[in-house]
């Protein structure tokens, strides 16, 4: 139930971005080197039920809150051009969601939801020079999946109504030409075959 939540969520968030171009060029950052890859102090199989959102960011993970990354953009920058070079990397991912405001739910909805947040999500992310790996635990069970390509999209948000000025998204997928209009496009559809199979994994919004 909280994953199915939470990906909602993540849909929600993704339908403020209209606008991207793909970008084939790694980031550019400075301070951390092409051979930076990141280490984490425990497995994550071994994680504790109560780990929390304070010990993410204390072991150095690339952290998102609701939908943001708040921590560790320059750890991802680095792996992502590290791995656009064929070299092997990993990272991990902490995703916490929060359901705000009460106002903004129908009550009903809210009631029925809000004993399962605040609610944190951890994955590994890795690369062996050939393909990239994420995998995480649902209930108990180990999920994996596998990548052939990691892409960086960027751009202006387009409606008025948003509250960032641009963003920058990194998306796992298997084909290096499709564009992240594909991509909404086949979340939304109702046509079956139309979805890309895909994972977004870090996201930037810029407000200035």
């Amino acid at each position: 139930m909280k994953k199915r939540i939470a990906l909602i969520i993540s849909v929600m968030l993704l339908f403020g971005v209209t606008g991207c171009m793909r970008s084939n060029s790694p980031a550019s950052v400075e301070d951390l080197p092409d051979n930076y890859s990141q280490e984490y102090p425990t497995p994550l199989e071994e994680l504790p039920d109560d780990y929390s959102l304070e010990q993410a960011k204390e072991d150095g993970c690339v952290t998102h809150e609701d939908g943001n990354v708040t921590q560790g953009k320059e750890i991802f920058e680095a792996f992502f051009r590290r791995t656009a070079s064929g070299k092997a990397a990993q990272v991990r991912l902490a995703d916490y969601y929060t359901l705000g405001d009460p106002s903004g739910y129908d009550p009903e909805y809210y009631e029925s939801v809000k004993d399962d947040y605040p609610c944190l999500y951890i994955q590994d992310l890795s690369f062996d020079g050939e393909k990239y790996t994420i995998r995480w635990y649902e209930d108990g069970e180990e999920i994996i999946r596998n990548y052939s390509c990691l892409m960086k999209y960027e751009g202006p948000a387009e409606s008025r109504d948003a509250i960032y000025q641009s963003y920058i998204r990194y998306v796992l997928t298997n084909d290096d030409s499709v564009t992240w209009q594909e991509l909404i496009y086949g979340l939304t559809s109702s046509q079956l075959g139309d979805y890309i199979d895909h994972k977004s994994v870090c996201t930037e919004y810029i407000y200035e």
